[in-house]
């Protein structure tokens, strides 16, 4: 049973509050989520043994995430993770092949692991991961308004530089063009931006588009640029591989076979499917038993106590439901209702002395790269939260 207890509530000595940035003092890729309502003016502290503690349960987790891949191609079981047979090649053939098809960024979701709370990831966000701009340009900013030297666990966009340049130096192209698109929403785009600014600085030709607006055929993917089309050699999307291989499998399959014969990366690579895909989180369950996930079932399991009821690829905190002994039903709307749903041992999330939730992010590259957390008055955290910004203590 959940208990809550003030005494495990997280100190009002860690947060301190810093005056609110101007948008003349920020750069434009921030201004959209400037005018949200969005940024938290106060920052949390962070203790550095709670830092390491963050990034060995992440090293950790992507490790079981790696072996569970491994074993579930080899048993060939994609197919109880409902990813239809026609995209099973293209997946395996990206994972066989990781050295050409690197892994960008994704971002573990952790429930707890301040205080004496030990962190239980709930999810990992691998193929279309957001909260790329707060990360990089929002908490940068809001470090440097405290007084003397602070720091942050934040070494991202170096570690997306390092990844992108050593995927340049597989093309053997002295300028090869990495085109970034999205269905257009400001925030995908802005998302999306800044790969591409890393990418200008990894020595790429960058570009961008809406993907309605991309050409995919036989030969390859291309960008038009005033009547003439430009063969783009990486493509960095804020689209799930879920959506493609259910609702556009025409496009599903045109990628695949271009992945496949080499014609174009994707990013994130077509393996990031089973990564997103919470079923694969009640595979690690079954067959990899670990204190590092939370552990997941297909079905509800009276072992599993107080559970949290989650669509298979939902986002956004969407049509998700809690079931505690000591408090009511919580549950979320959304359009993901129809999807199939796992049922998952609830862990809480820390608390503050006003009540407000904290979800902690540990972003991953090759490494855990930085940390970022959400807020919100509600033990589901959804796109009405606030993002906040951490220091070390």
């Amino acid at each position: 049973m959940a208990v809550e207890s003030r005494l495990d509530h997280l100190e009002d000595s860690r947060f301190k509050e810093i005056k609110r940035l101007k948008k003349k003092h920020t750069p434009n890729r921030l201004h959209w989520f400037l005018g949200e309502d969005y940024f938290s003016q106060e920052l949390l502290g962070i203790y550095r043994s709670e830092v390491e503690q963050l990034r060995r349960i992440s090293d950790e987790a992507f490790y079981l995430f790696q072996r569970a891949t491994d074993k579930i191609i080899a048993d060939n079981k994609l197919g109880d993770l409902g990813i239809p047979l026609s995209f099973q090649k293209c997946i395996i053939h990206s994972w066989k092949n990781k050295s050409k098809h690197s892994f960008l960024y994704g971002r573990f979701d952790i429930n707890g692991g301040l205080k004496s709370d030990y962190g239980r990831i709930i999810e990992f966000n691998a193929d279309t991961c957001s909260t790329i701009p707060e990360t990089l340009l929002w908490q940068p900013l809001q470090l440097a308004e405290l007084k003397g030297n602070p720091q942050s666990f934040n070494t991202l966009s170096d570690d997306i530089k390092m990844t992108l340049s050593n995927l340049k130096a597989t093309l053997n192209k002295p300028n090869p063009t990495f085109l970034g698109t999205s269905f257009g929403y400001v925030e995908d785009v802005e998302n999306v931006n800044c790969i591409i600014d890393i990418a200008y600085q990894a020595g790429f030709k960058p570009l961008y588009s809406n993907l309605e607006n991309v050409v995919f055929s036989d030969e390859g993917v291309f960008y038009e640029i005033g009547g003439e089309f430009e063969e783009i050699d990486v493509l960095f999307k804020m689209v799930p591989w879920d959506w493609m291989f259910n609702d556009e499998p025409e496009l599903a399959q045109t990628l695949s076979e271009l992945i496949i014969n080499d014609k174009v990366v994707v990013l994130n690579p077509p393996y990031t499917a089973i990564w997103q895909n919470k079923k694969f989180l009640a595979y690690i369950t079954q067959n990899f038993p670990n204190n590092i996930l939370a552990e997941t079932y297909l079905q509800q399991e009276a072992r599993l106590g107080e559970y949290v009821k989650k669509p298979v690829y939902g986002r956004l905190g969407e049509n998700i439901a809690i079931e505690t002994a000591t408090k009511a039903r919580q549950e979320s709307k959304g359009d993901f209702g129809n999807q199939d749903m796992i049922f998952q041992k609830y862990y809480p999330l820390n608390q503050d002395m006003e009540k407000y939730y904290y979800q902690i992010g540990m972003f991953f590259t090759t490494k855990a790269s930085a940390i970022n957390l959400r807020a919100q008055e509600s033990q589901i955290i959804t796109d009405d939260c606030e993002f906040m910004s951490h220091f070390i203590i």
